[in-house]
This record gives structure tokens, sequence and C-alpha cells, in this order.
């Protein structure tokens, strides 16, 4: 744990006795929080866990088979392309974009 020193504006003089001695908190592991379903029971919920995790505990049926809805998705307000049927993951194929929900091409 890393140590770190406060000094009080006041006692910058040419002798410091006011020195308090304070801890960083330890350094926390990176999480990924989101939409996540189960591929099991179809439960939703919005899930929290370390970085890289893939299988996630069902909260409804309590087996390991819950997913990411996206494992990756742009910051809120980030213009993204949606399909008509709602969806945003796409196949970009040479001959334009591929919903992969319902299968429609969306032209360039």
């Amino acid at each position: 744990m890393q140590a770190c020193f406060a000094i009080h504006a006041d006692c910058m003089g040419s002798s410091v006795t006011n020195v308090i001695q304070f801890s960083l908190p330890p350094k926390r592991d990176p999480h990924g929080s989101g939409e996540a379903f189960c591929i099991q029971c179809g439960h939703t919920w919005i899930a929290v866990a370390p970085a890289g995790t893939v299988d996630l505990e069902c909260p409804e049926c309590h087996t390991m088979k819950g997913k990411w809805r996206f494992e990756f998705q742009p910051a809120p307000g980030t213009m993204v392309r949606e399909c008509d049927c709602g969806n945003q993951l796409f196949y970009l194929t040479p001959d334009g974009h591929l919903c992969a929900n319902c299968g429609t091409y969306q032209g360039y």
C-alpha cells in the first residue's frame, strides 16, 4: 500500500511539525457492467463482473449460462446504426450491413 503525506499550508515554514500520514485505498480490479441475459431461462438483469468475465451466474435459475447482451458498446449518447427491428449488432460485408438479428441488409 502506498503511503502519502499531507502538509497543512500554514506549516510550510522552516520547521514542519504538523505532518499527517495517510494511505491510499488498495487498487481495485477493473469491472464491467451492463445488460445480461440467461440462455437457459431467458431472465434479464443488469450485471457487474470483473473485466474479462464471459459466463455469468443467472440470479433467477442459478446456472452459469448468463451472457452479456453487448460485451462492448459505445458510450451513452454516441450515434449508432440501428435496424428497424431494434438491433444494433451488424456483420459488415461488401454488400452492406447485415443485421445479426433479422438478416436484413442495410446499404452503405
